[in-house]
């Protein structure tokens, strides 16, 4: 049954209409079309079963393909799904037995076209590996209207989705090059990301006053505040993007950092125009709060889209468990650095961090066609002279299980 569903078109636009799968003969065509006709030869299987094998230059690659449609009621519009016959792993189990040459394939193919801006293809490479492990039945390998936009944005879009499956979307005009490894995922923010985690304290039990010390000690002008798991987050971010000379990527604008003309949020990524938010929020937590909504909209709708890096920690609280030793440590030692400070030992202790694990982070992605899915309301009551504060969304973290929205993922391997 075809139902209406999320569909891109070719200027990456957002329609609700129904899938438009190939057909067998026009998937061949399409593939053949795109890698050359000199270098594709159909290989028929018994009982209808077909293979595209494509040789260039030494290699030799067998694409086992399928049509990427709507999931289906009452699963979200947003998400669609490859089948995977059994004979996918059977044909490939076989095929790496005889000749272990030979690069086996799982693809996907999105088709959604209309009158106004033709056809838009789309390729999904799905890791093989994964699915090598599920035997005795079909399967299916889900795609998400957002990978999809990011293929049509960035040429080739990898990642690692919820279960740990790695796909690639890959947009028409890249698939040759990318088949044969001549072109890889091209945003190289997420490589950024990747070698700033490398070397952040990941596994580590931070302490509340080890932490201030050290924000203290390198002048960091938020080292006070109560708050500082957040604010060591972002001083661990700005003291990276400047050591590693990449300001000109990304830096941080948050504080008293901004240049003119700087929003207010805590990245900006410059070269590709954009802003983002850094959130260190508490892994048990089911919410953090989000930013003002009508500056939030109006940045999405400007730059086209906006990304959370969220920072995911375990936490001890401060208590009498611990003597309140943060608590008091942070106020005597605001204390001895600013004699004209003048809260008491205690101050704060209901709500201060002992200390904190980073373990996971990842990166949401707000764009025009799935911001509205992701962010609720938050109400946060009035500002101290008695007036309403301006509405904040809320982020519900049940989107970080959700790849409609999360583009990165990074996971603490515990040893």
């Amino acid at each position: 049954m075809n139902v209406d569903s999320e569909q891109i078109t070719l200027d990456k636009s957002l329609v609700v209409a129904q899938d438009q799968p190939l057909t067998d003969k026009q998937l061949q065509s399409c593939l053949i079309d795109v890698l050359g006709e000199k270098k594709c030869k159909i290989l028929t299987i018994p009982a209808r079963k077909w293979v595209l094998e494509y040789k260039d230059g030494n290699r030799v690659y067998h694409l086992l393909v399928r049509t990427c449609t709507y999931l289906g009621n009452p699963h979200p519009i947003y998400k669609k799904r490859v089948q995977l016959p059994l004979w996918f792993n059977e044909y490939t189990n076989a095929i790496n037995k005889q000749n272990s040459n030979i690069d086996v394939r799982y693809i996907g193919v999105y088709h959604y076209g209309d009158e106004h801006h033709g056809d838009n293809i789309i390729f999904v490479d799905f890791k093989k590996d994964t699915y090598l492990t599920k035997k005795g039945h079909n399967s299916s390998a889900h795609v998400y209207t957002n990978d999809l936009f990011q293929a049509m944005t960035y040429g080739v879009f990898k990642k690692e989705d919820y279960f740990g499956n790695s796909i690639s979307a890959i947009r028409k005009d890249k698939f040759r090059d990318y088949i044969t490894n001549k072109v890889a995922e091209t945003n190289t923010l997420f490589d950024l990301f990747r070698k700033f985690n490398c070397g952040f304290s990941f596994g580590q039990w931070l302490k509340a006053l080890d932490v201030i010390k050290e924000m203290h000690q390198n002048k960091w002008q938020q080292w006070r505040q109560a708050e500082w798991a957040g604010w060591f987050l972002e001083y661990k971010f700005n003291k990276f993007t400047i050591e590693n000379n990449v300001t000109n990527q990304m830096r941080y604008v948050g504080s008293s950092l901004k240049r003119e003309g700087d929003l207010d949020f805590d990245i900006r990524f410059d070269e590709e125009d954009f802003y983002g938010d850094l959130k260190a929020s508490d892994i048990t937590k089911r919410e953090t709060p989000g930013n003002d909504q009508e500056n939030l909209i109006e940045c999405i709708y400007k730059f086209d889209k906006f990304w959370y890096v969220i920072y995911e920690h375990e936490t001890i609280k401060d208590s009498e468990a611990t003597n309140y030793e943060a608590t008091k440590g942070r106020n005597l030692y605001i204390k001895s650095v600013d004699s004209s400070y003048n809260n008491d030992e205690m101050s704060y202790h209901a709500r201060m961090k002992n200390s904190v694990k980073f373990v996971k982070m990842s990166i949401i992605e707000l764009n025009r066609i799935n911001f509205r899915e992701a962010l609720t309301d938050f109400h946060q009551g009035h500002q101290p002279d008695g007036n309403a504060r301006k509405p904040k969304f809320n982020i519900n973290k049940k989107v970080l299980e959700n790849d409609n929205f999360v583009v990165f993922r990074y996971r603490y391997a515990q040893n």
